[in-house]
């Protein structure tokens, strides 16, 4: 769990982690962008105490886009395009165990990817 705030909060690239499991999905994505909206706020409240609020809140609303929204953002457009990749590739995509939110099979909750499929197209049915 410490591996993935870091991840978060330094706004790390790459689709895979170094198990082979992907390091985007959407539950990552809202927690990287609530966890740095919680910094920019705390930033945001020590901006105001020393420098007045005339100065906190123009610092605030950018700090607030440009760290917590906008790298929010980009993780989700670099997950659709994957996800989307994913499903024009992968026999996974037209089972009904699979889930594109997570990109896991539900039947053997592991993750689908390109190189790995869960149950090799054995208990592949139909969505």
């Amino acid at each position: 769990m410490l591996d993935v705030l870091v991840d978060q909060l330094l706004v790390r690239r790459g689709y895979y982690d170094a198990e082979g499991s992907p390091r985007l999905s959407m539950g990552t994505i809202v927690l990287g962008g609530l966890i740095r909206s919680f910094v920019v706020i705390l930033a945001g409240f020590a901006i105001w105490y020393y420098g007045g609020i005339e100065l906190s809140i123009p610092l605030s609303l950018a700090l607030l886009w440009g760290y917590a929204v906008y790298p929010a953002y980009r993780q989700f457009v670099v997950f659709s395009n994957h996800t989307q990749a994913l499903e024009e590739e992968l026999l996974c995509s037209s089972c009904r165990h699979y889930n594109d939110s997570g990109q896991f099979c539900q039947l053997y909750d592991e993750h689908v990817r390109p190189d790995y499929i869960p149950c090799g197209g054995d208990d592949w049915e139909p969505s």
